[in-house]
């Protein structure tokens, strides 16, 4: 059966190739479109869920990190600080920007999520340092390695809104939201830089406990202590962030994933079909001299399973191979490639493959073997 399968497709290879292409573009975009969504979502949500913290305190109905529309009393940190359960407690002004580089026209500007934080306790700062020093003085900021590199941002240069500008000291990884980057500076600075007052208000406060197997139990307290502020694990905060952003997004993928199958769906049904309805002739022969529709049935889904195989391969690879070098050429396409997906995508091939056999499967049901000896 198998050989029959091969000889009705290798018989017209331009429609083969035909086929097999639309079964790779399709795997190609849905095989891109997951690994886009899983490295918009590691990234969105990275900085939030690897500060070494063990709870993020903001106010209740905060969405999150990214809007940082949060705003609590200063005091509340000296509050938490007498909590013998907490070990340590660090302040935190975040605002998302618009700056530039003061040698640029004023109209080019580019976003950033400016992070003020206690340098003394650290909690909160640059994740990991690419170059440049840490922690940075008054007036001084630390930019994400995707600012230098999106931007030419480099060490020396000054950062600018209205009046006040920056000086870039450092440059530091794992700040990058797609969207916007990380800046990193004093909390002294960051209320400089707003023109808020040093002792005002505070966006968020991240604090570690003595014993964080007990984070939950805590989150419960402190919620129960102080009405209006809410206590979230980097976690569970991250994946409210990841919702936030990425929620408007995801609708817009499933569309795109659905037209994909569909494209591929009805390239390679429309390649077997054909085939199927050319070699009538040849089916209804075989029918007459004795053998039975399960056995035709078998030589459909052969020859659909494999031009689902060839297809996966191809648009696999594509992937592959096409991923990194996007990545590189626009920076926003962030992928994250895992096997976990690769292997689902090969699943919703062989679905593929499958459906695009029963239309022609029917076709072959109702050949009438008779009709191949008249005339």
């Amino acid at each position: 059966m198998l050989l029959v399968a091969r000889k009705n497709l290798f018989s017209e290879r331009i429609r083969l190739a035909i086929s097999v292409g639309g079964v790779a573009l399709s795997v190609f975009l849905i095989g891109i479109l997951l690994s886009l969504f899983r490295g918009w979502s590691d990234q969105v949500g990275g900085y939030v869920e690897h500060v070494p913290a063990d709870l993020w305190v903001a106010s209740d109905g905060t969405t999150d990190f990214i809007a940082a529309a949060s705003a609590l009393p200063n005091s509340l940190g000296s509050q938490l600080a007498l909590v013998p359960e907490i070990e340590t407690v660090s302040p935190l002004i975040v605002r998302p920007l618009e700056m530039r580089k003061s040698t640029d026209r004023p109209d080019k500007t580019f976003d950033v999520q400016l992070v003020g934080y206690d340098p003394l306790v650290g909690l909160g700062g640059p994740l990991a340092m690419k170059q440049g020093k840490s922690p940075p003085g008054p007036d001084e900021i630390i930019i994400d390695n995707e600012t230098a590199r999106r931007h030419d941002v480099k060490i020396g240069d000054r950062l600018t809104r209205g009046t006040k500008s920056l000086n870039v000291v450092g440059i530091s990884t794992g700040g990058d939201f797609v969207f916007t980057q990380a800046g990193f500076v004093t909390i002294e600075t960051a209320a400089d830089f707003l023109d808020v007052s040093p002792k005002d208000m505070r966006t968020f406060f991240a604090i570690t406990l003595k014993d964080p197997s007990h984070t939950d139990l805590m989150a419960k307290r402190l919620t129960l202590a102080t009405p209006g502020v809410k206590y979230i694990t980097p976690q569970q905060f991250a994946s409210e962030t990841r919702d936030r952003i990425l929620g408007n997004i995801l609708p817009i993928l499933i569309v795109v994933l659905i037209v994909a199958f569909v494209v591929g769906l009805a390239v390679a049904g429309l390649t077997i079909y054909t085939a199927t309805v050319e070699k009538s002739r040849e089916y209804g022969i075989l029918k007459a001299e004795g053998f039975t529709n399960p056995f035709l049935y078998r030589v459909v889904f052969e020859q659909s399973l494999i031009t689902g195989a060839l297809g996966f391969a191809a648009g696999a690879g594509l992937t592959l191979l096409v991923a990194p070098f996007a990545q590189d050429a626009v920076p926003q396409f962030v992928v994250f490639v895992r096997w976990q997906d690769i292997l689902g995508v090969a699943g919703v091939t062989l679905l593929m493959a499958l459906v695009a056999a029963y239309i022609p499967i029917r076709r072959m049901g109702s050949i009438d073997p008779v009709t191949v000896f008249k005339g």
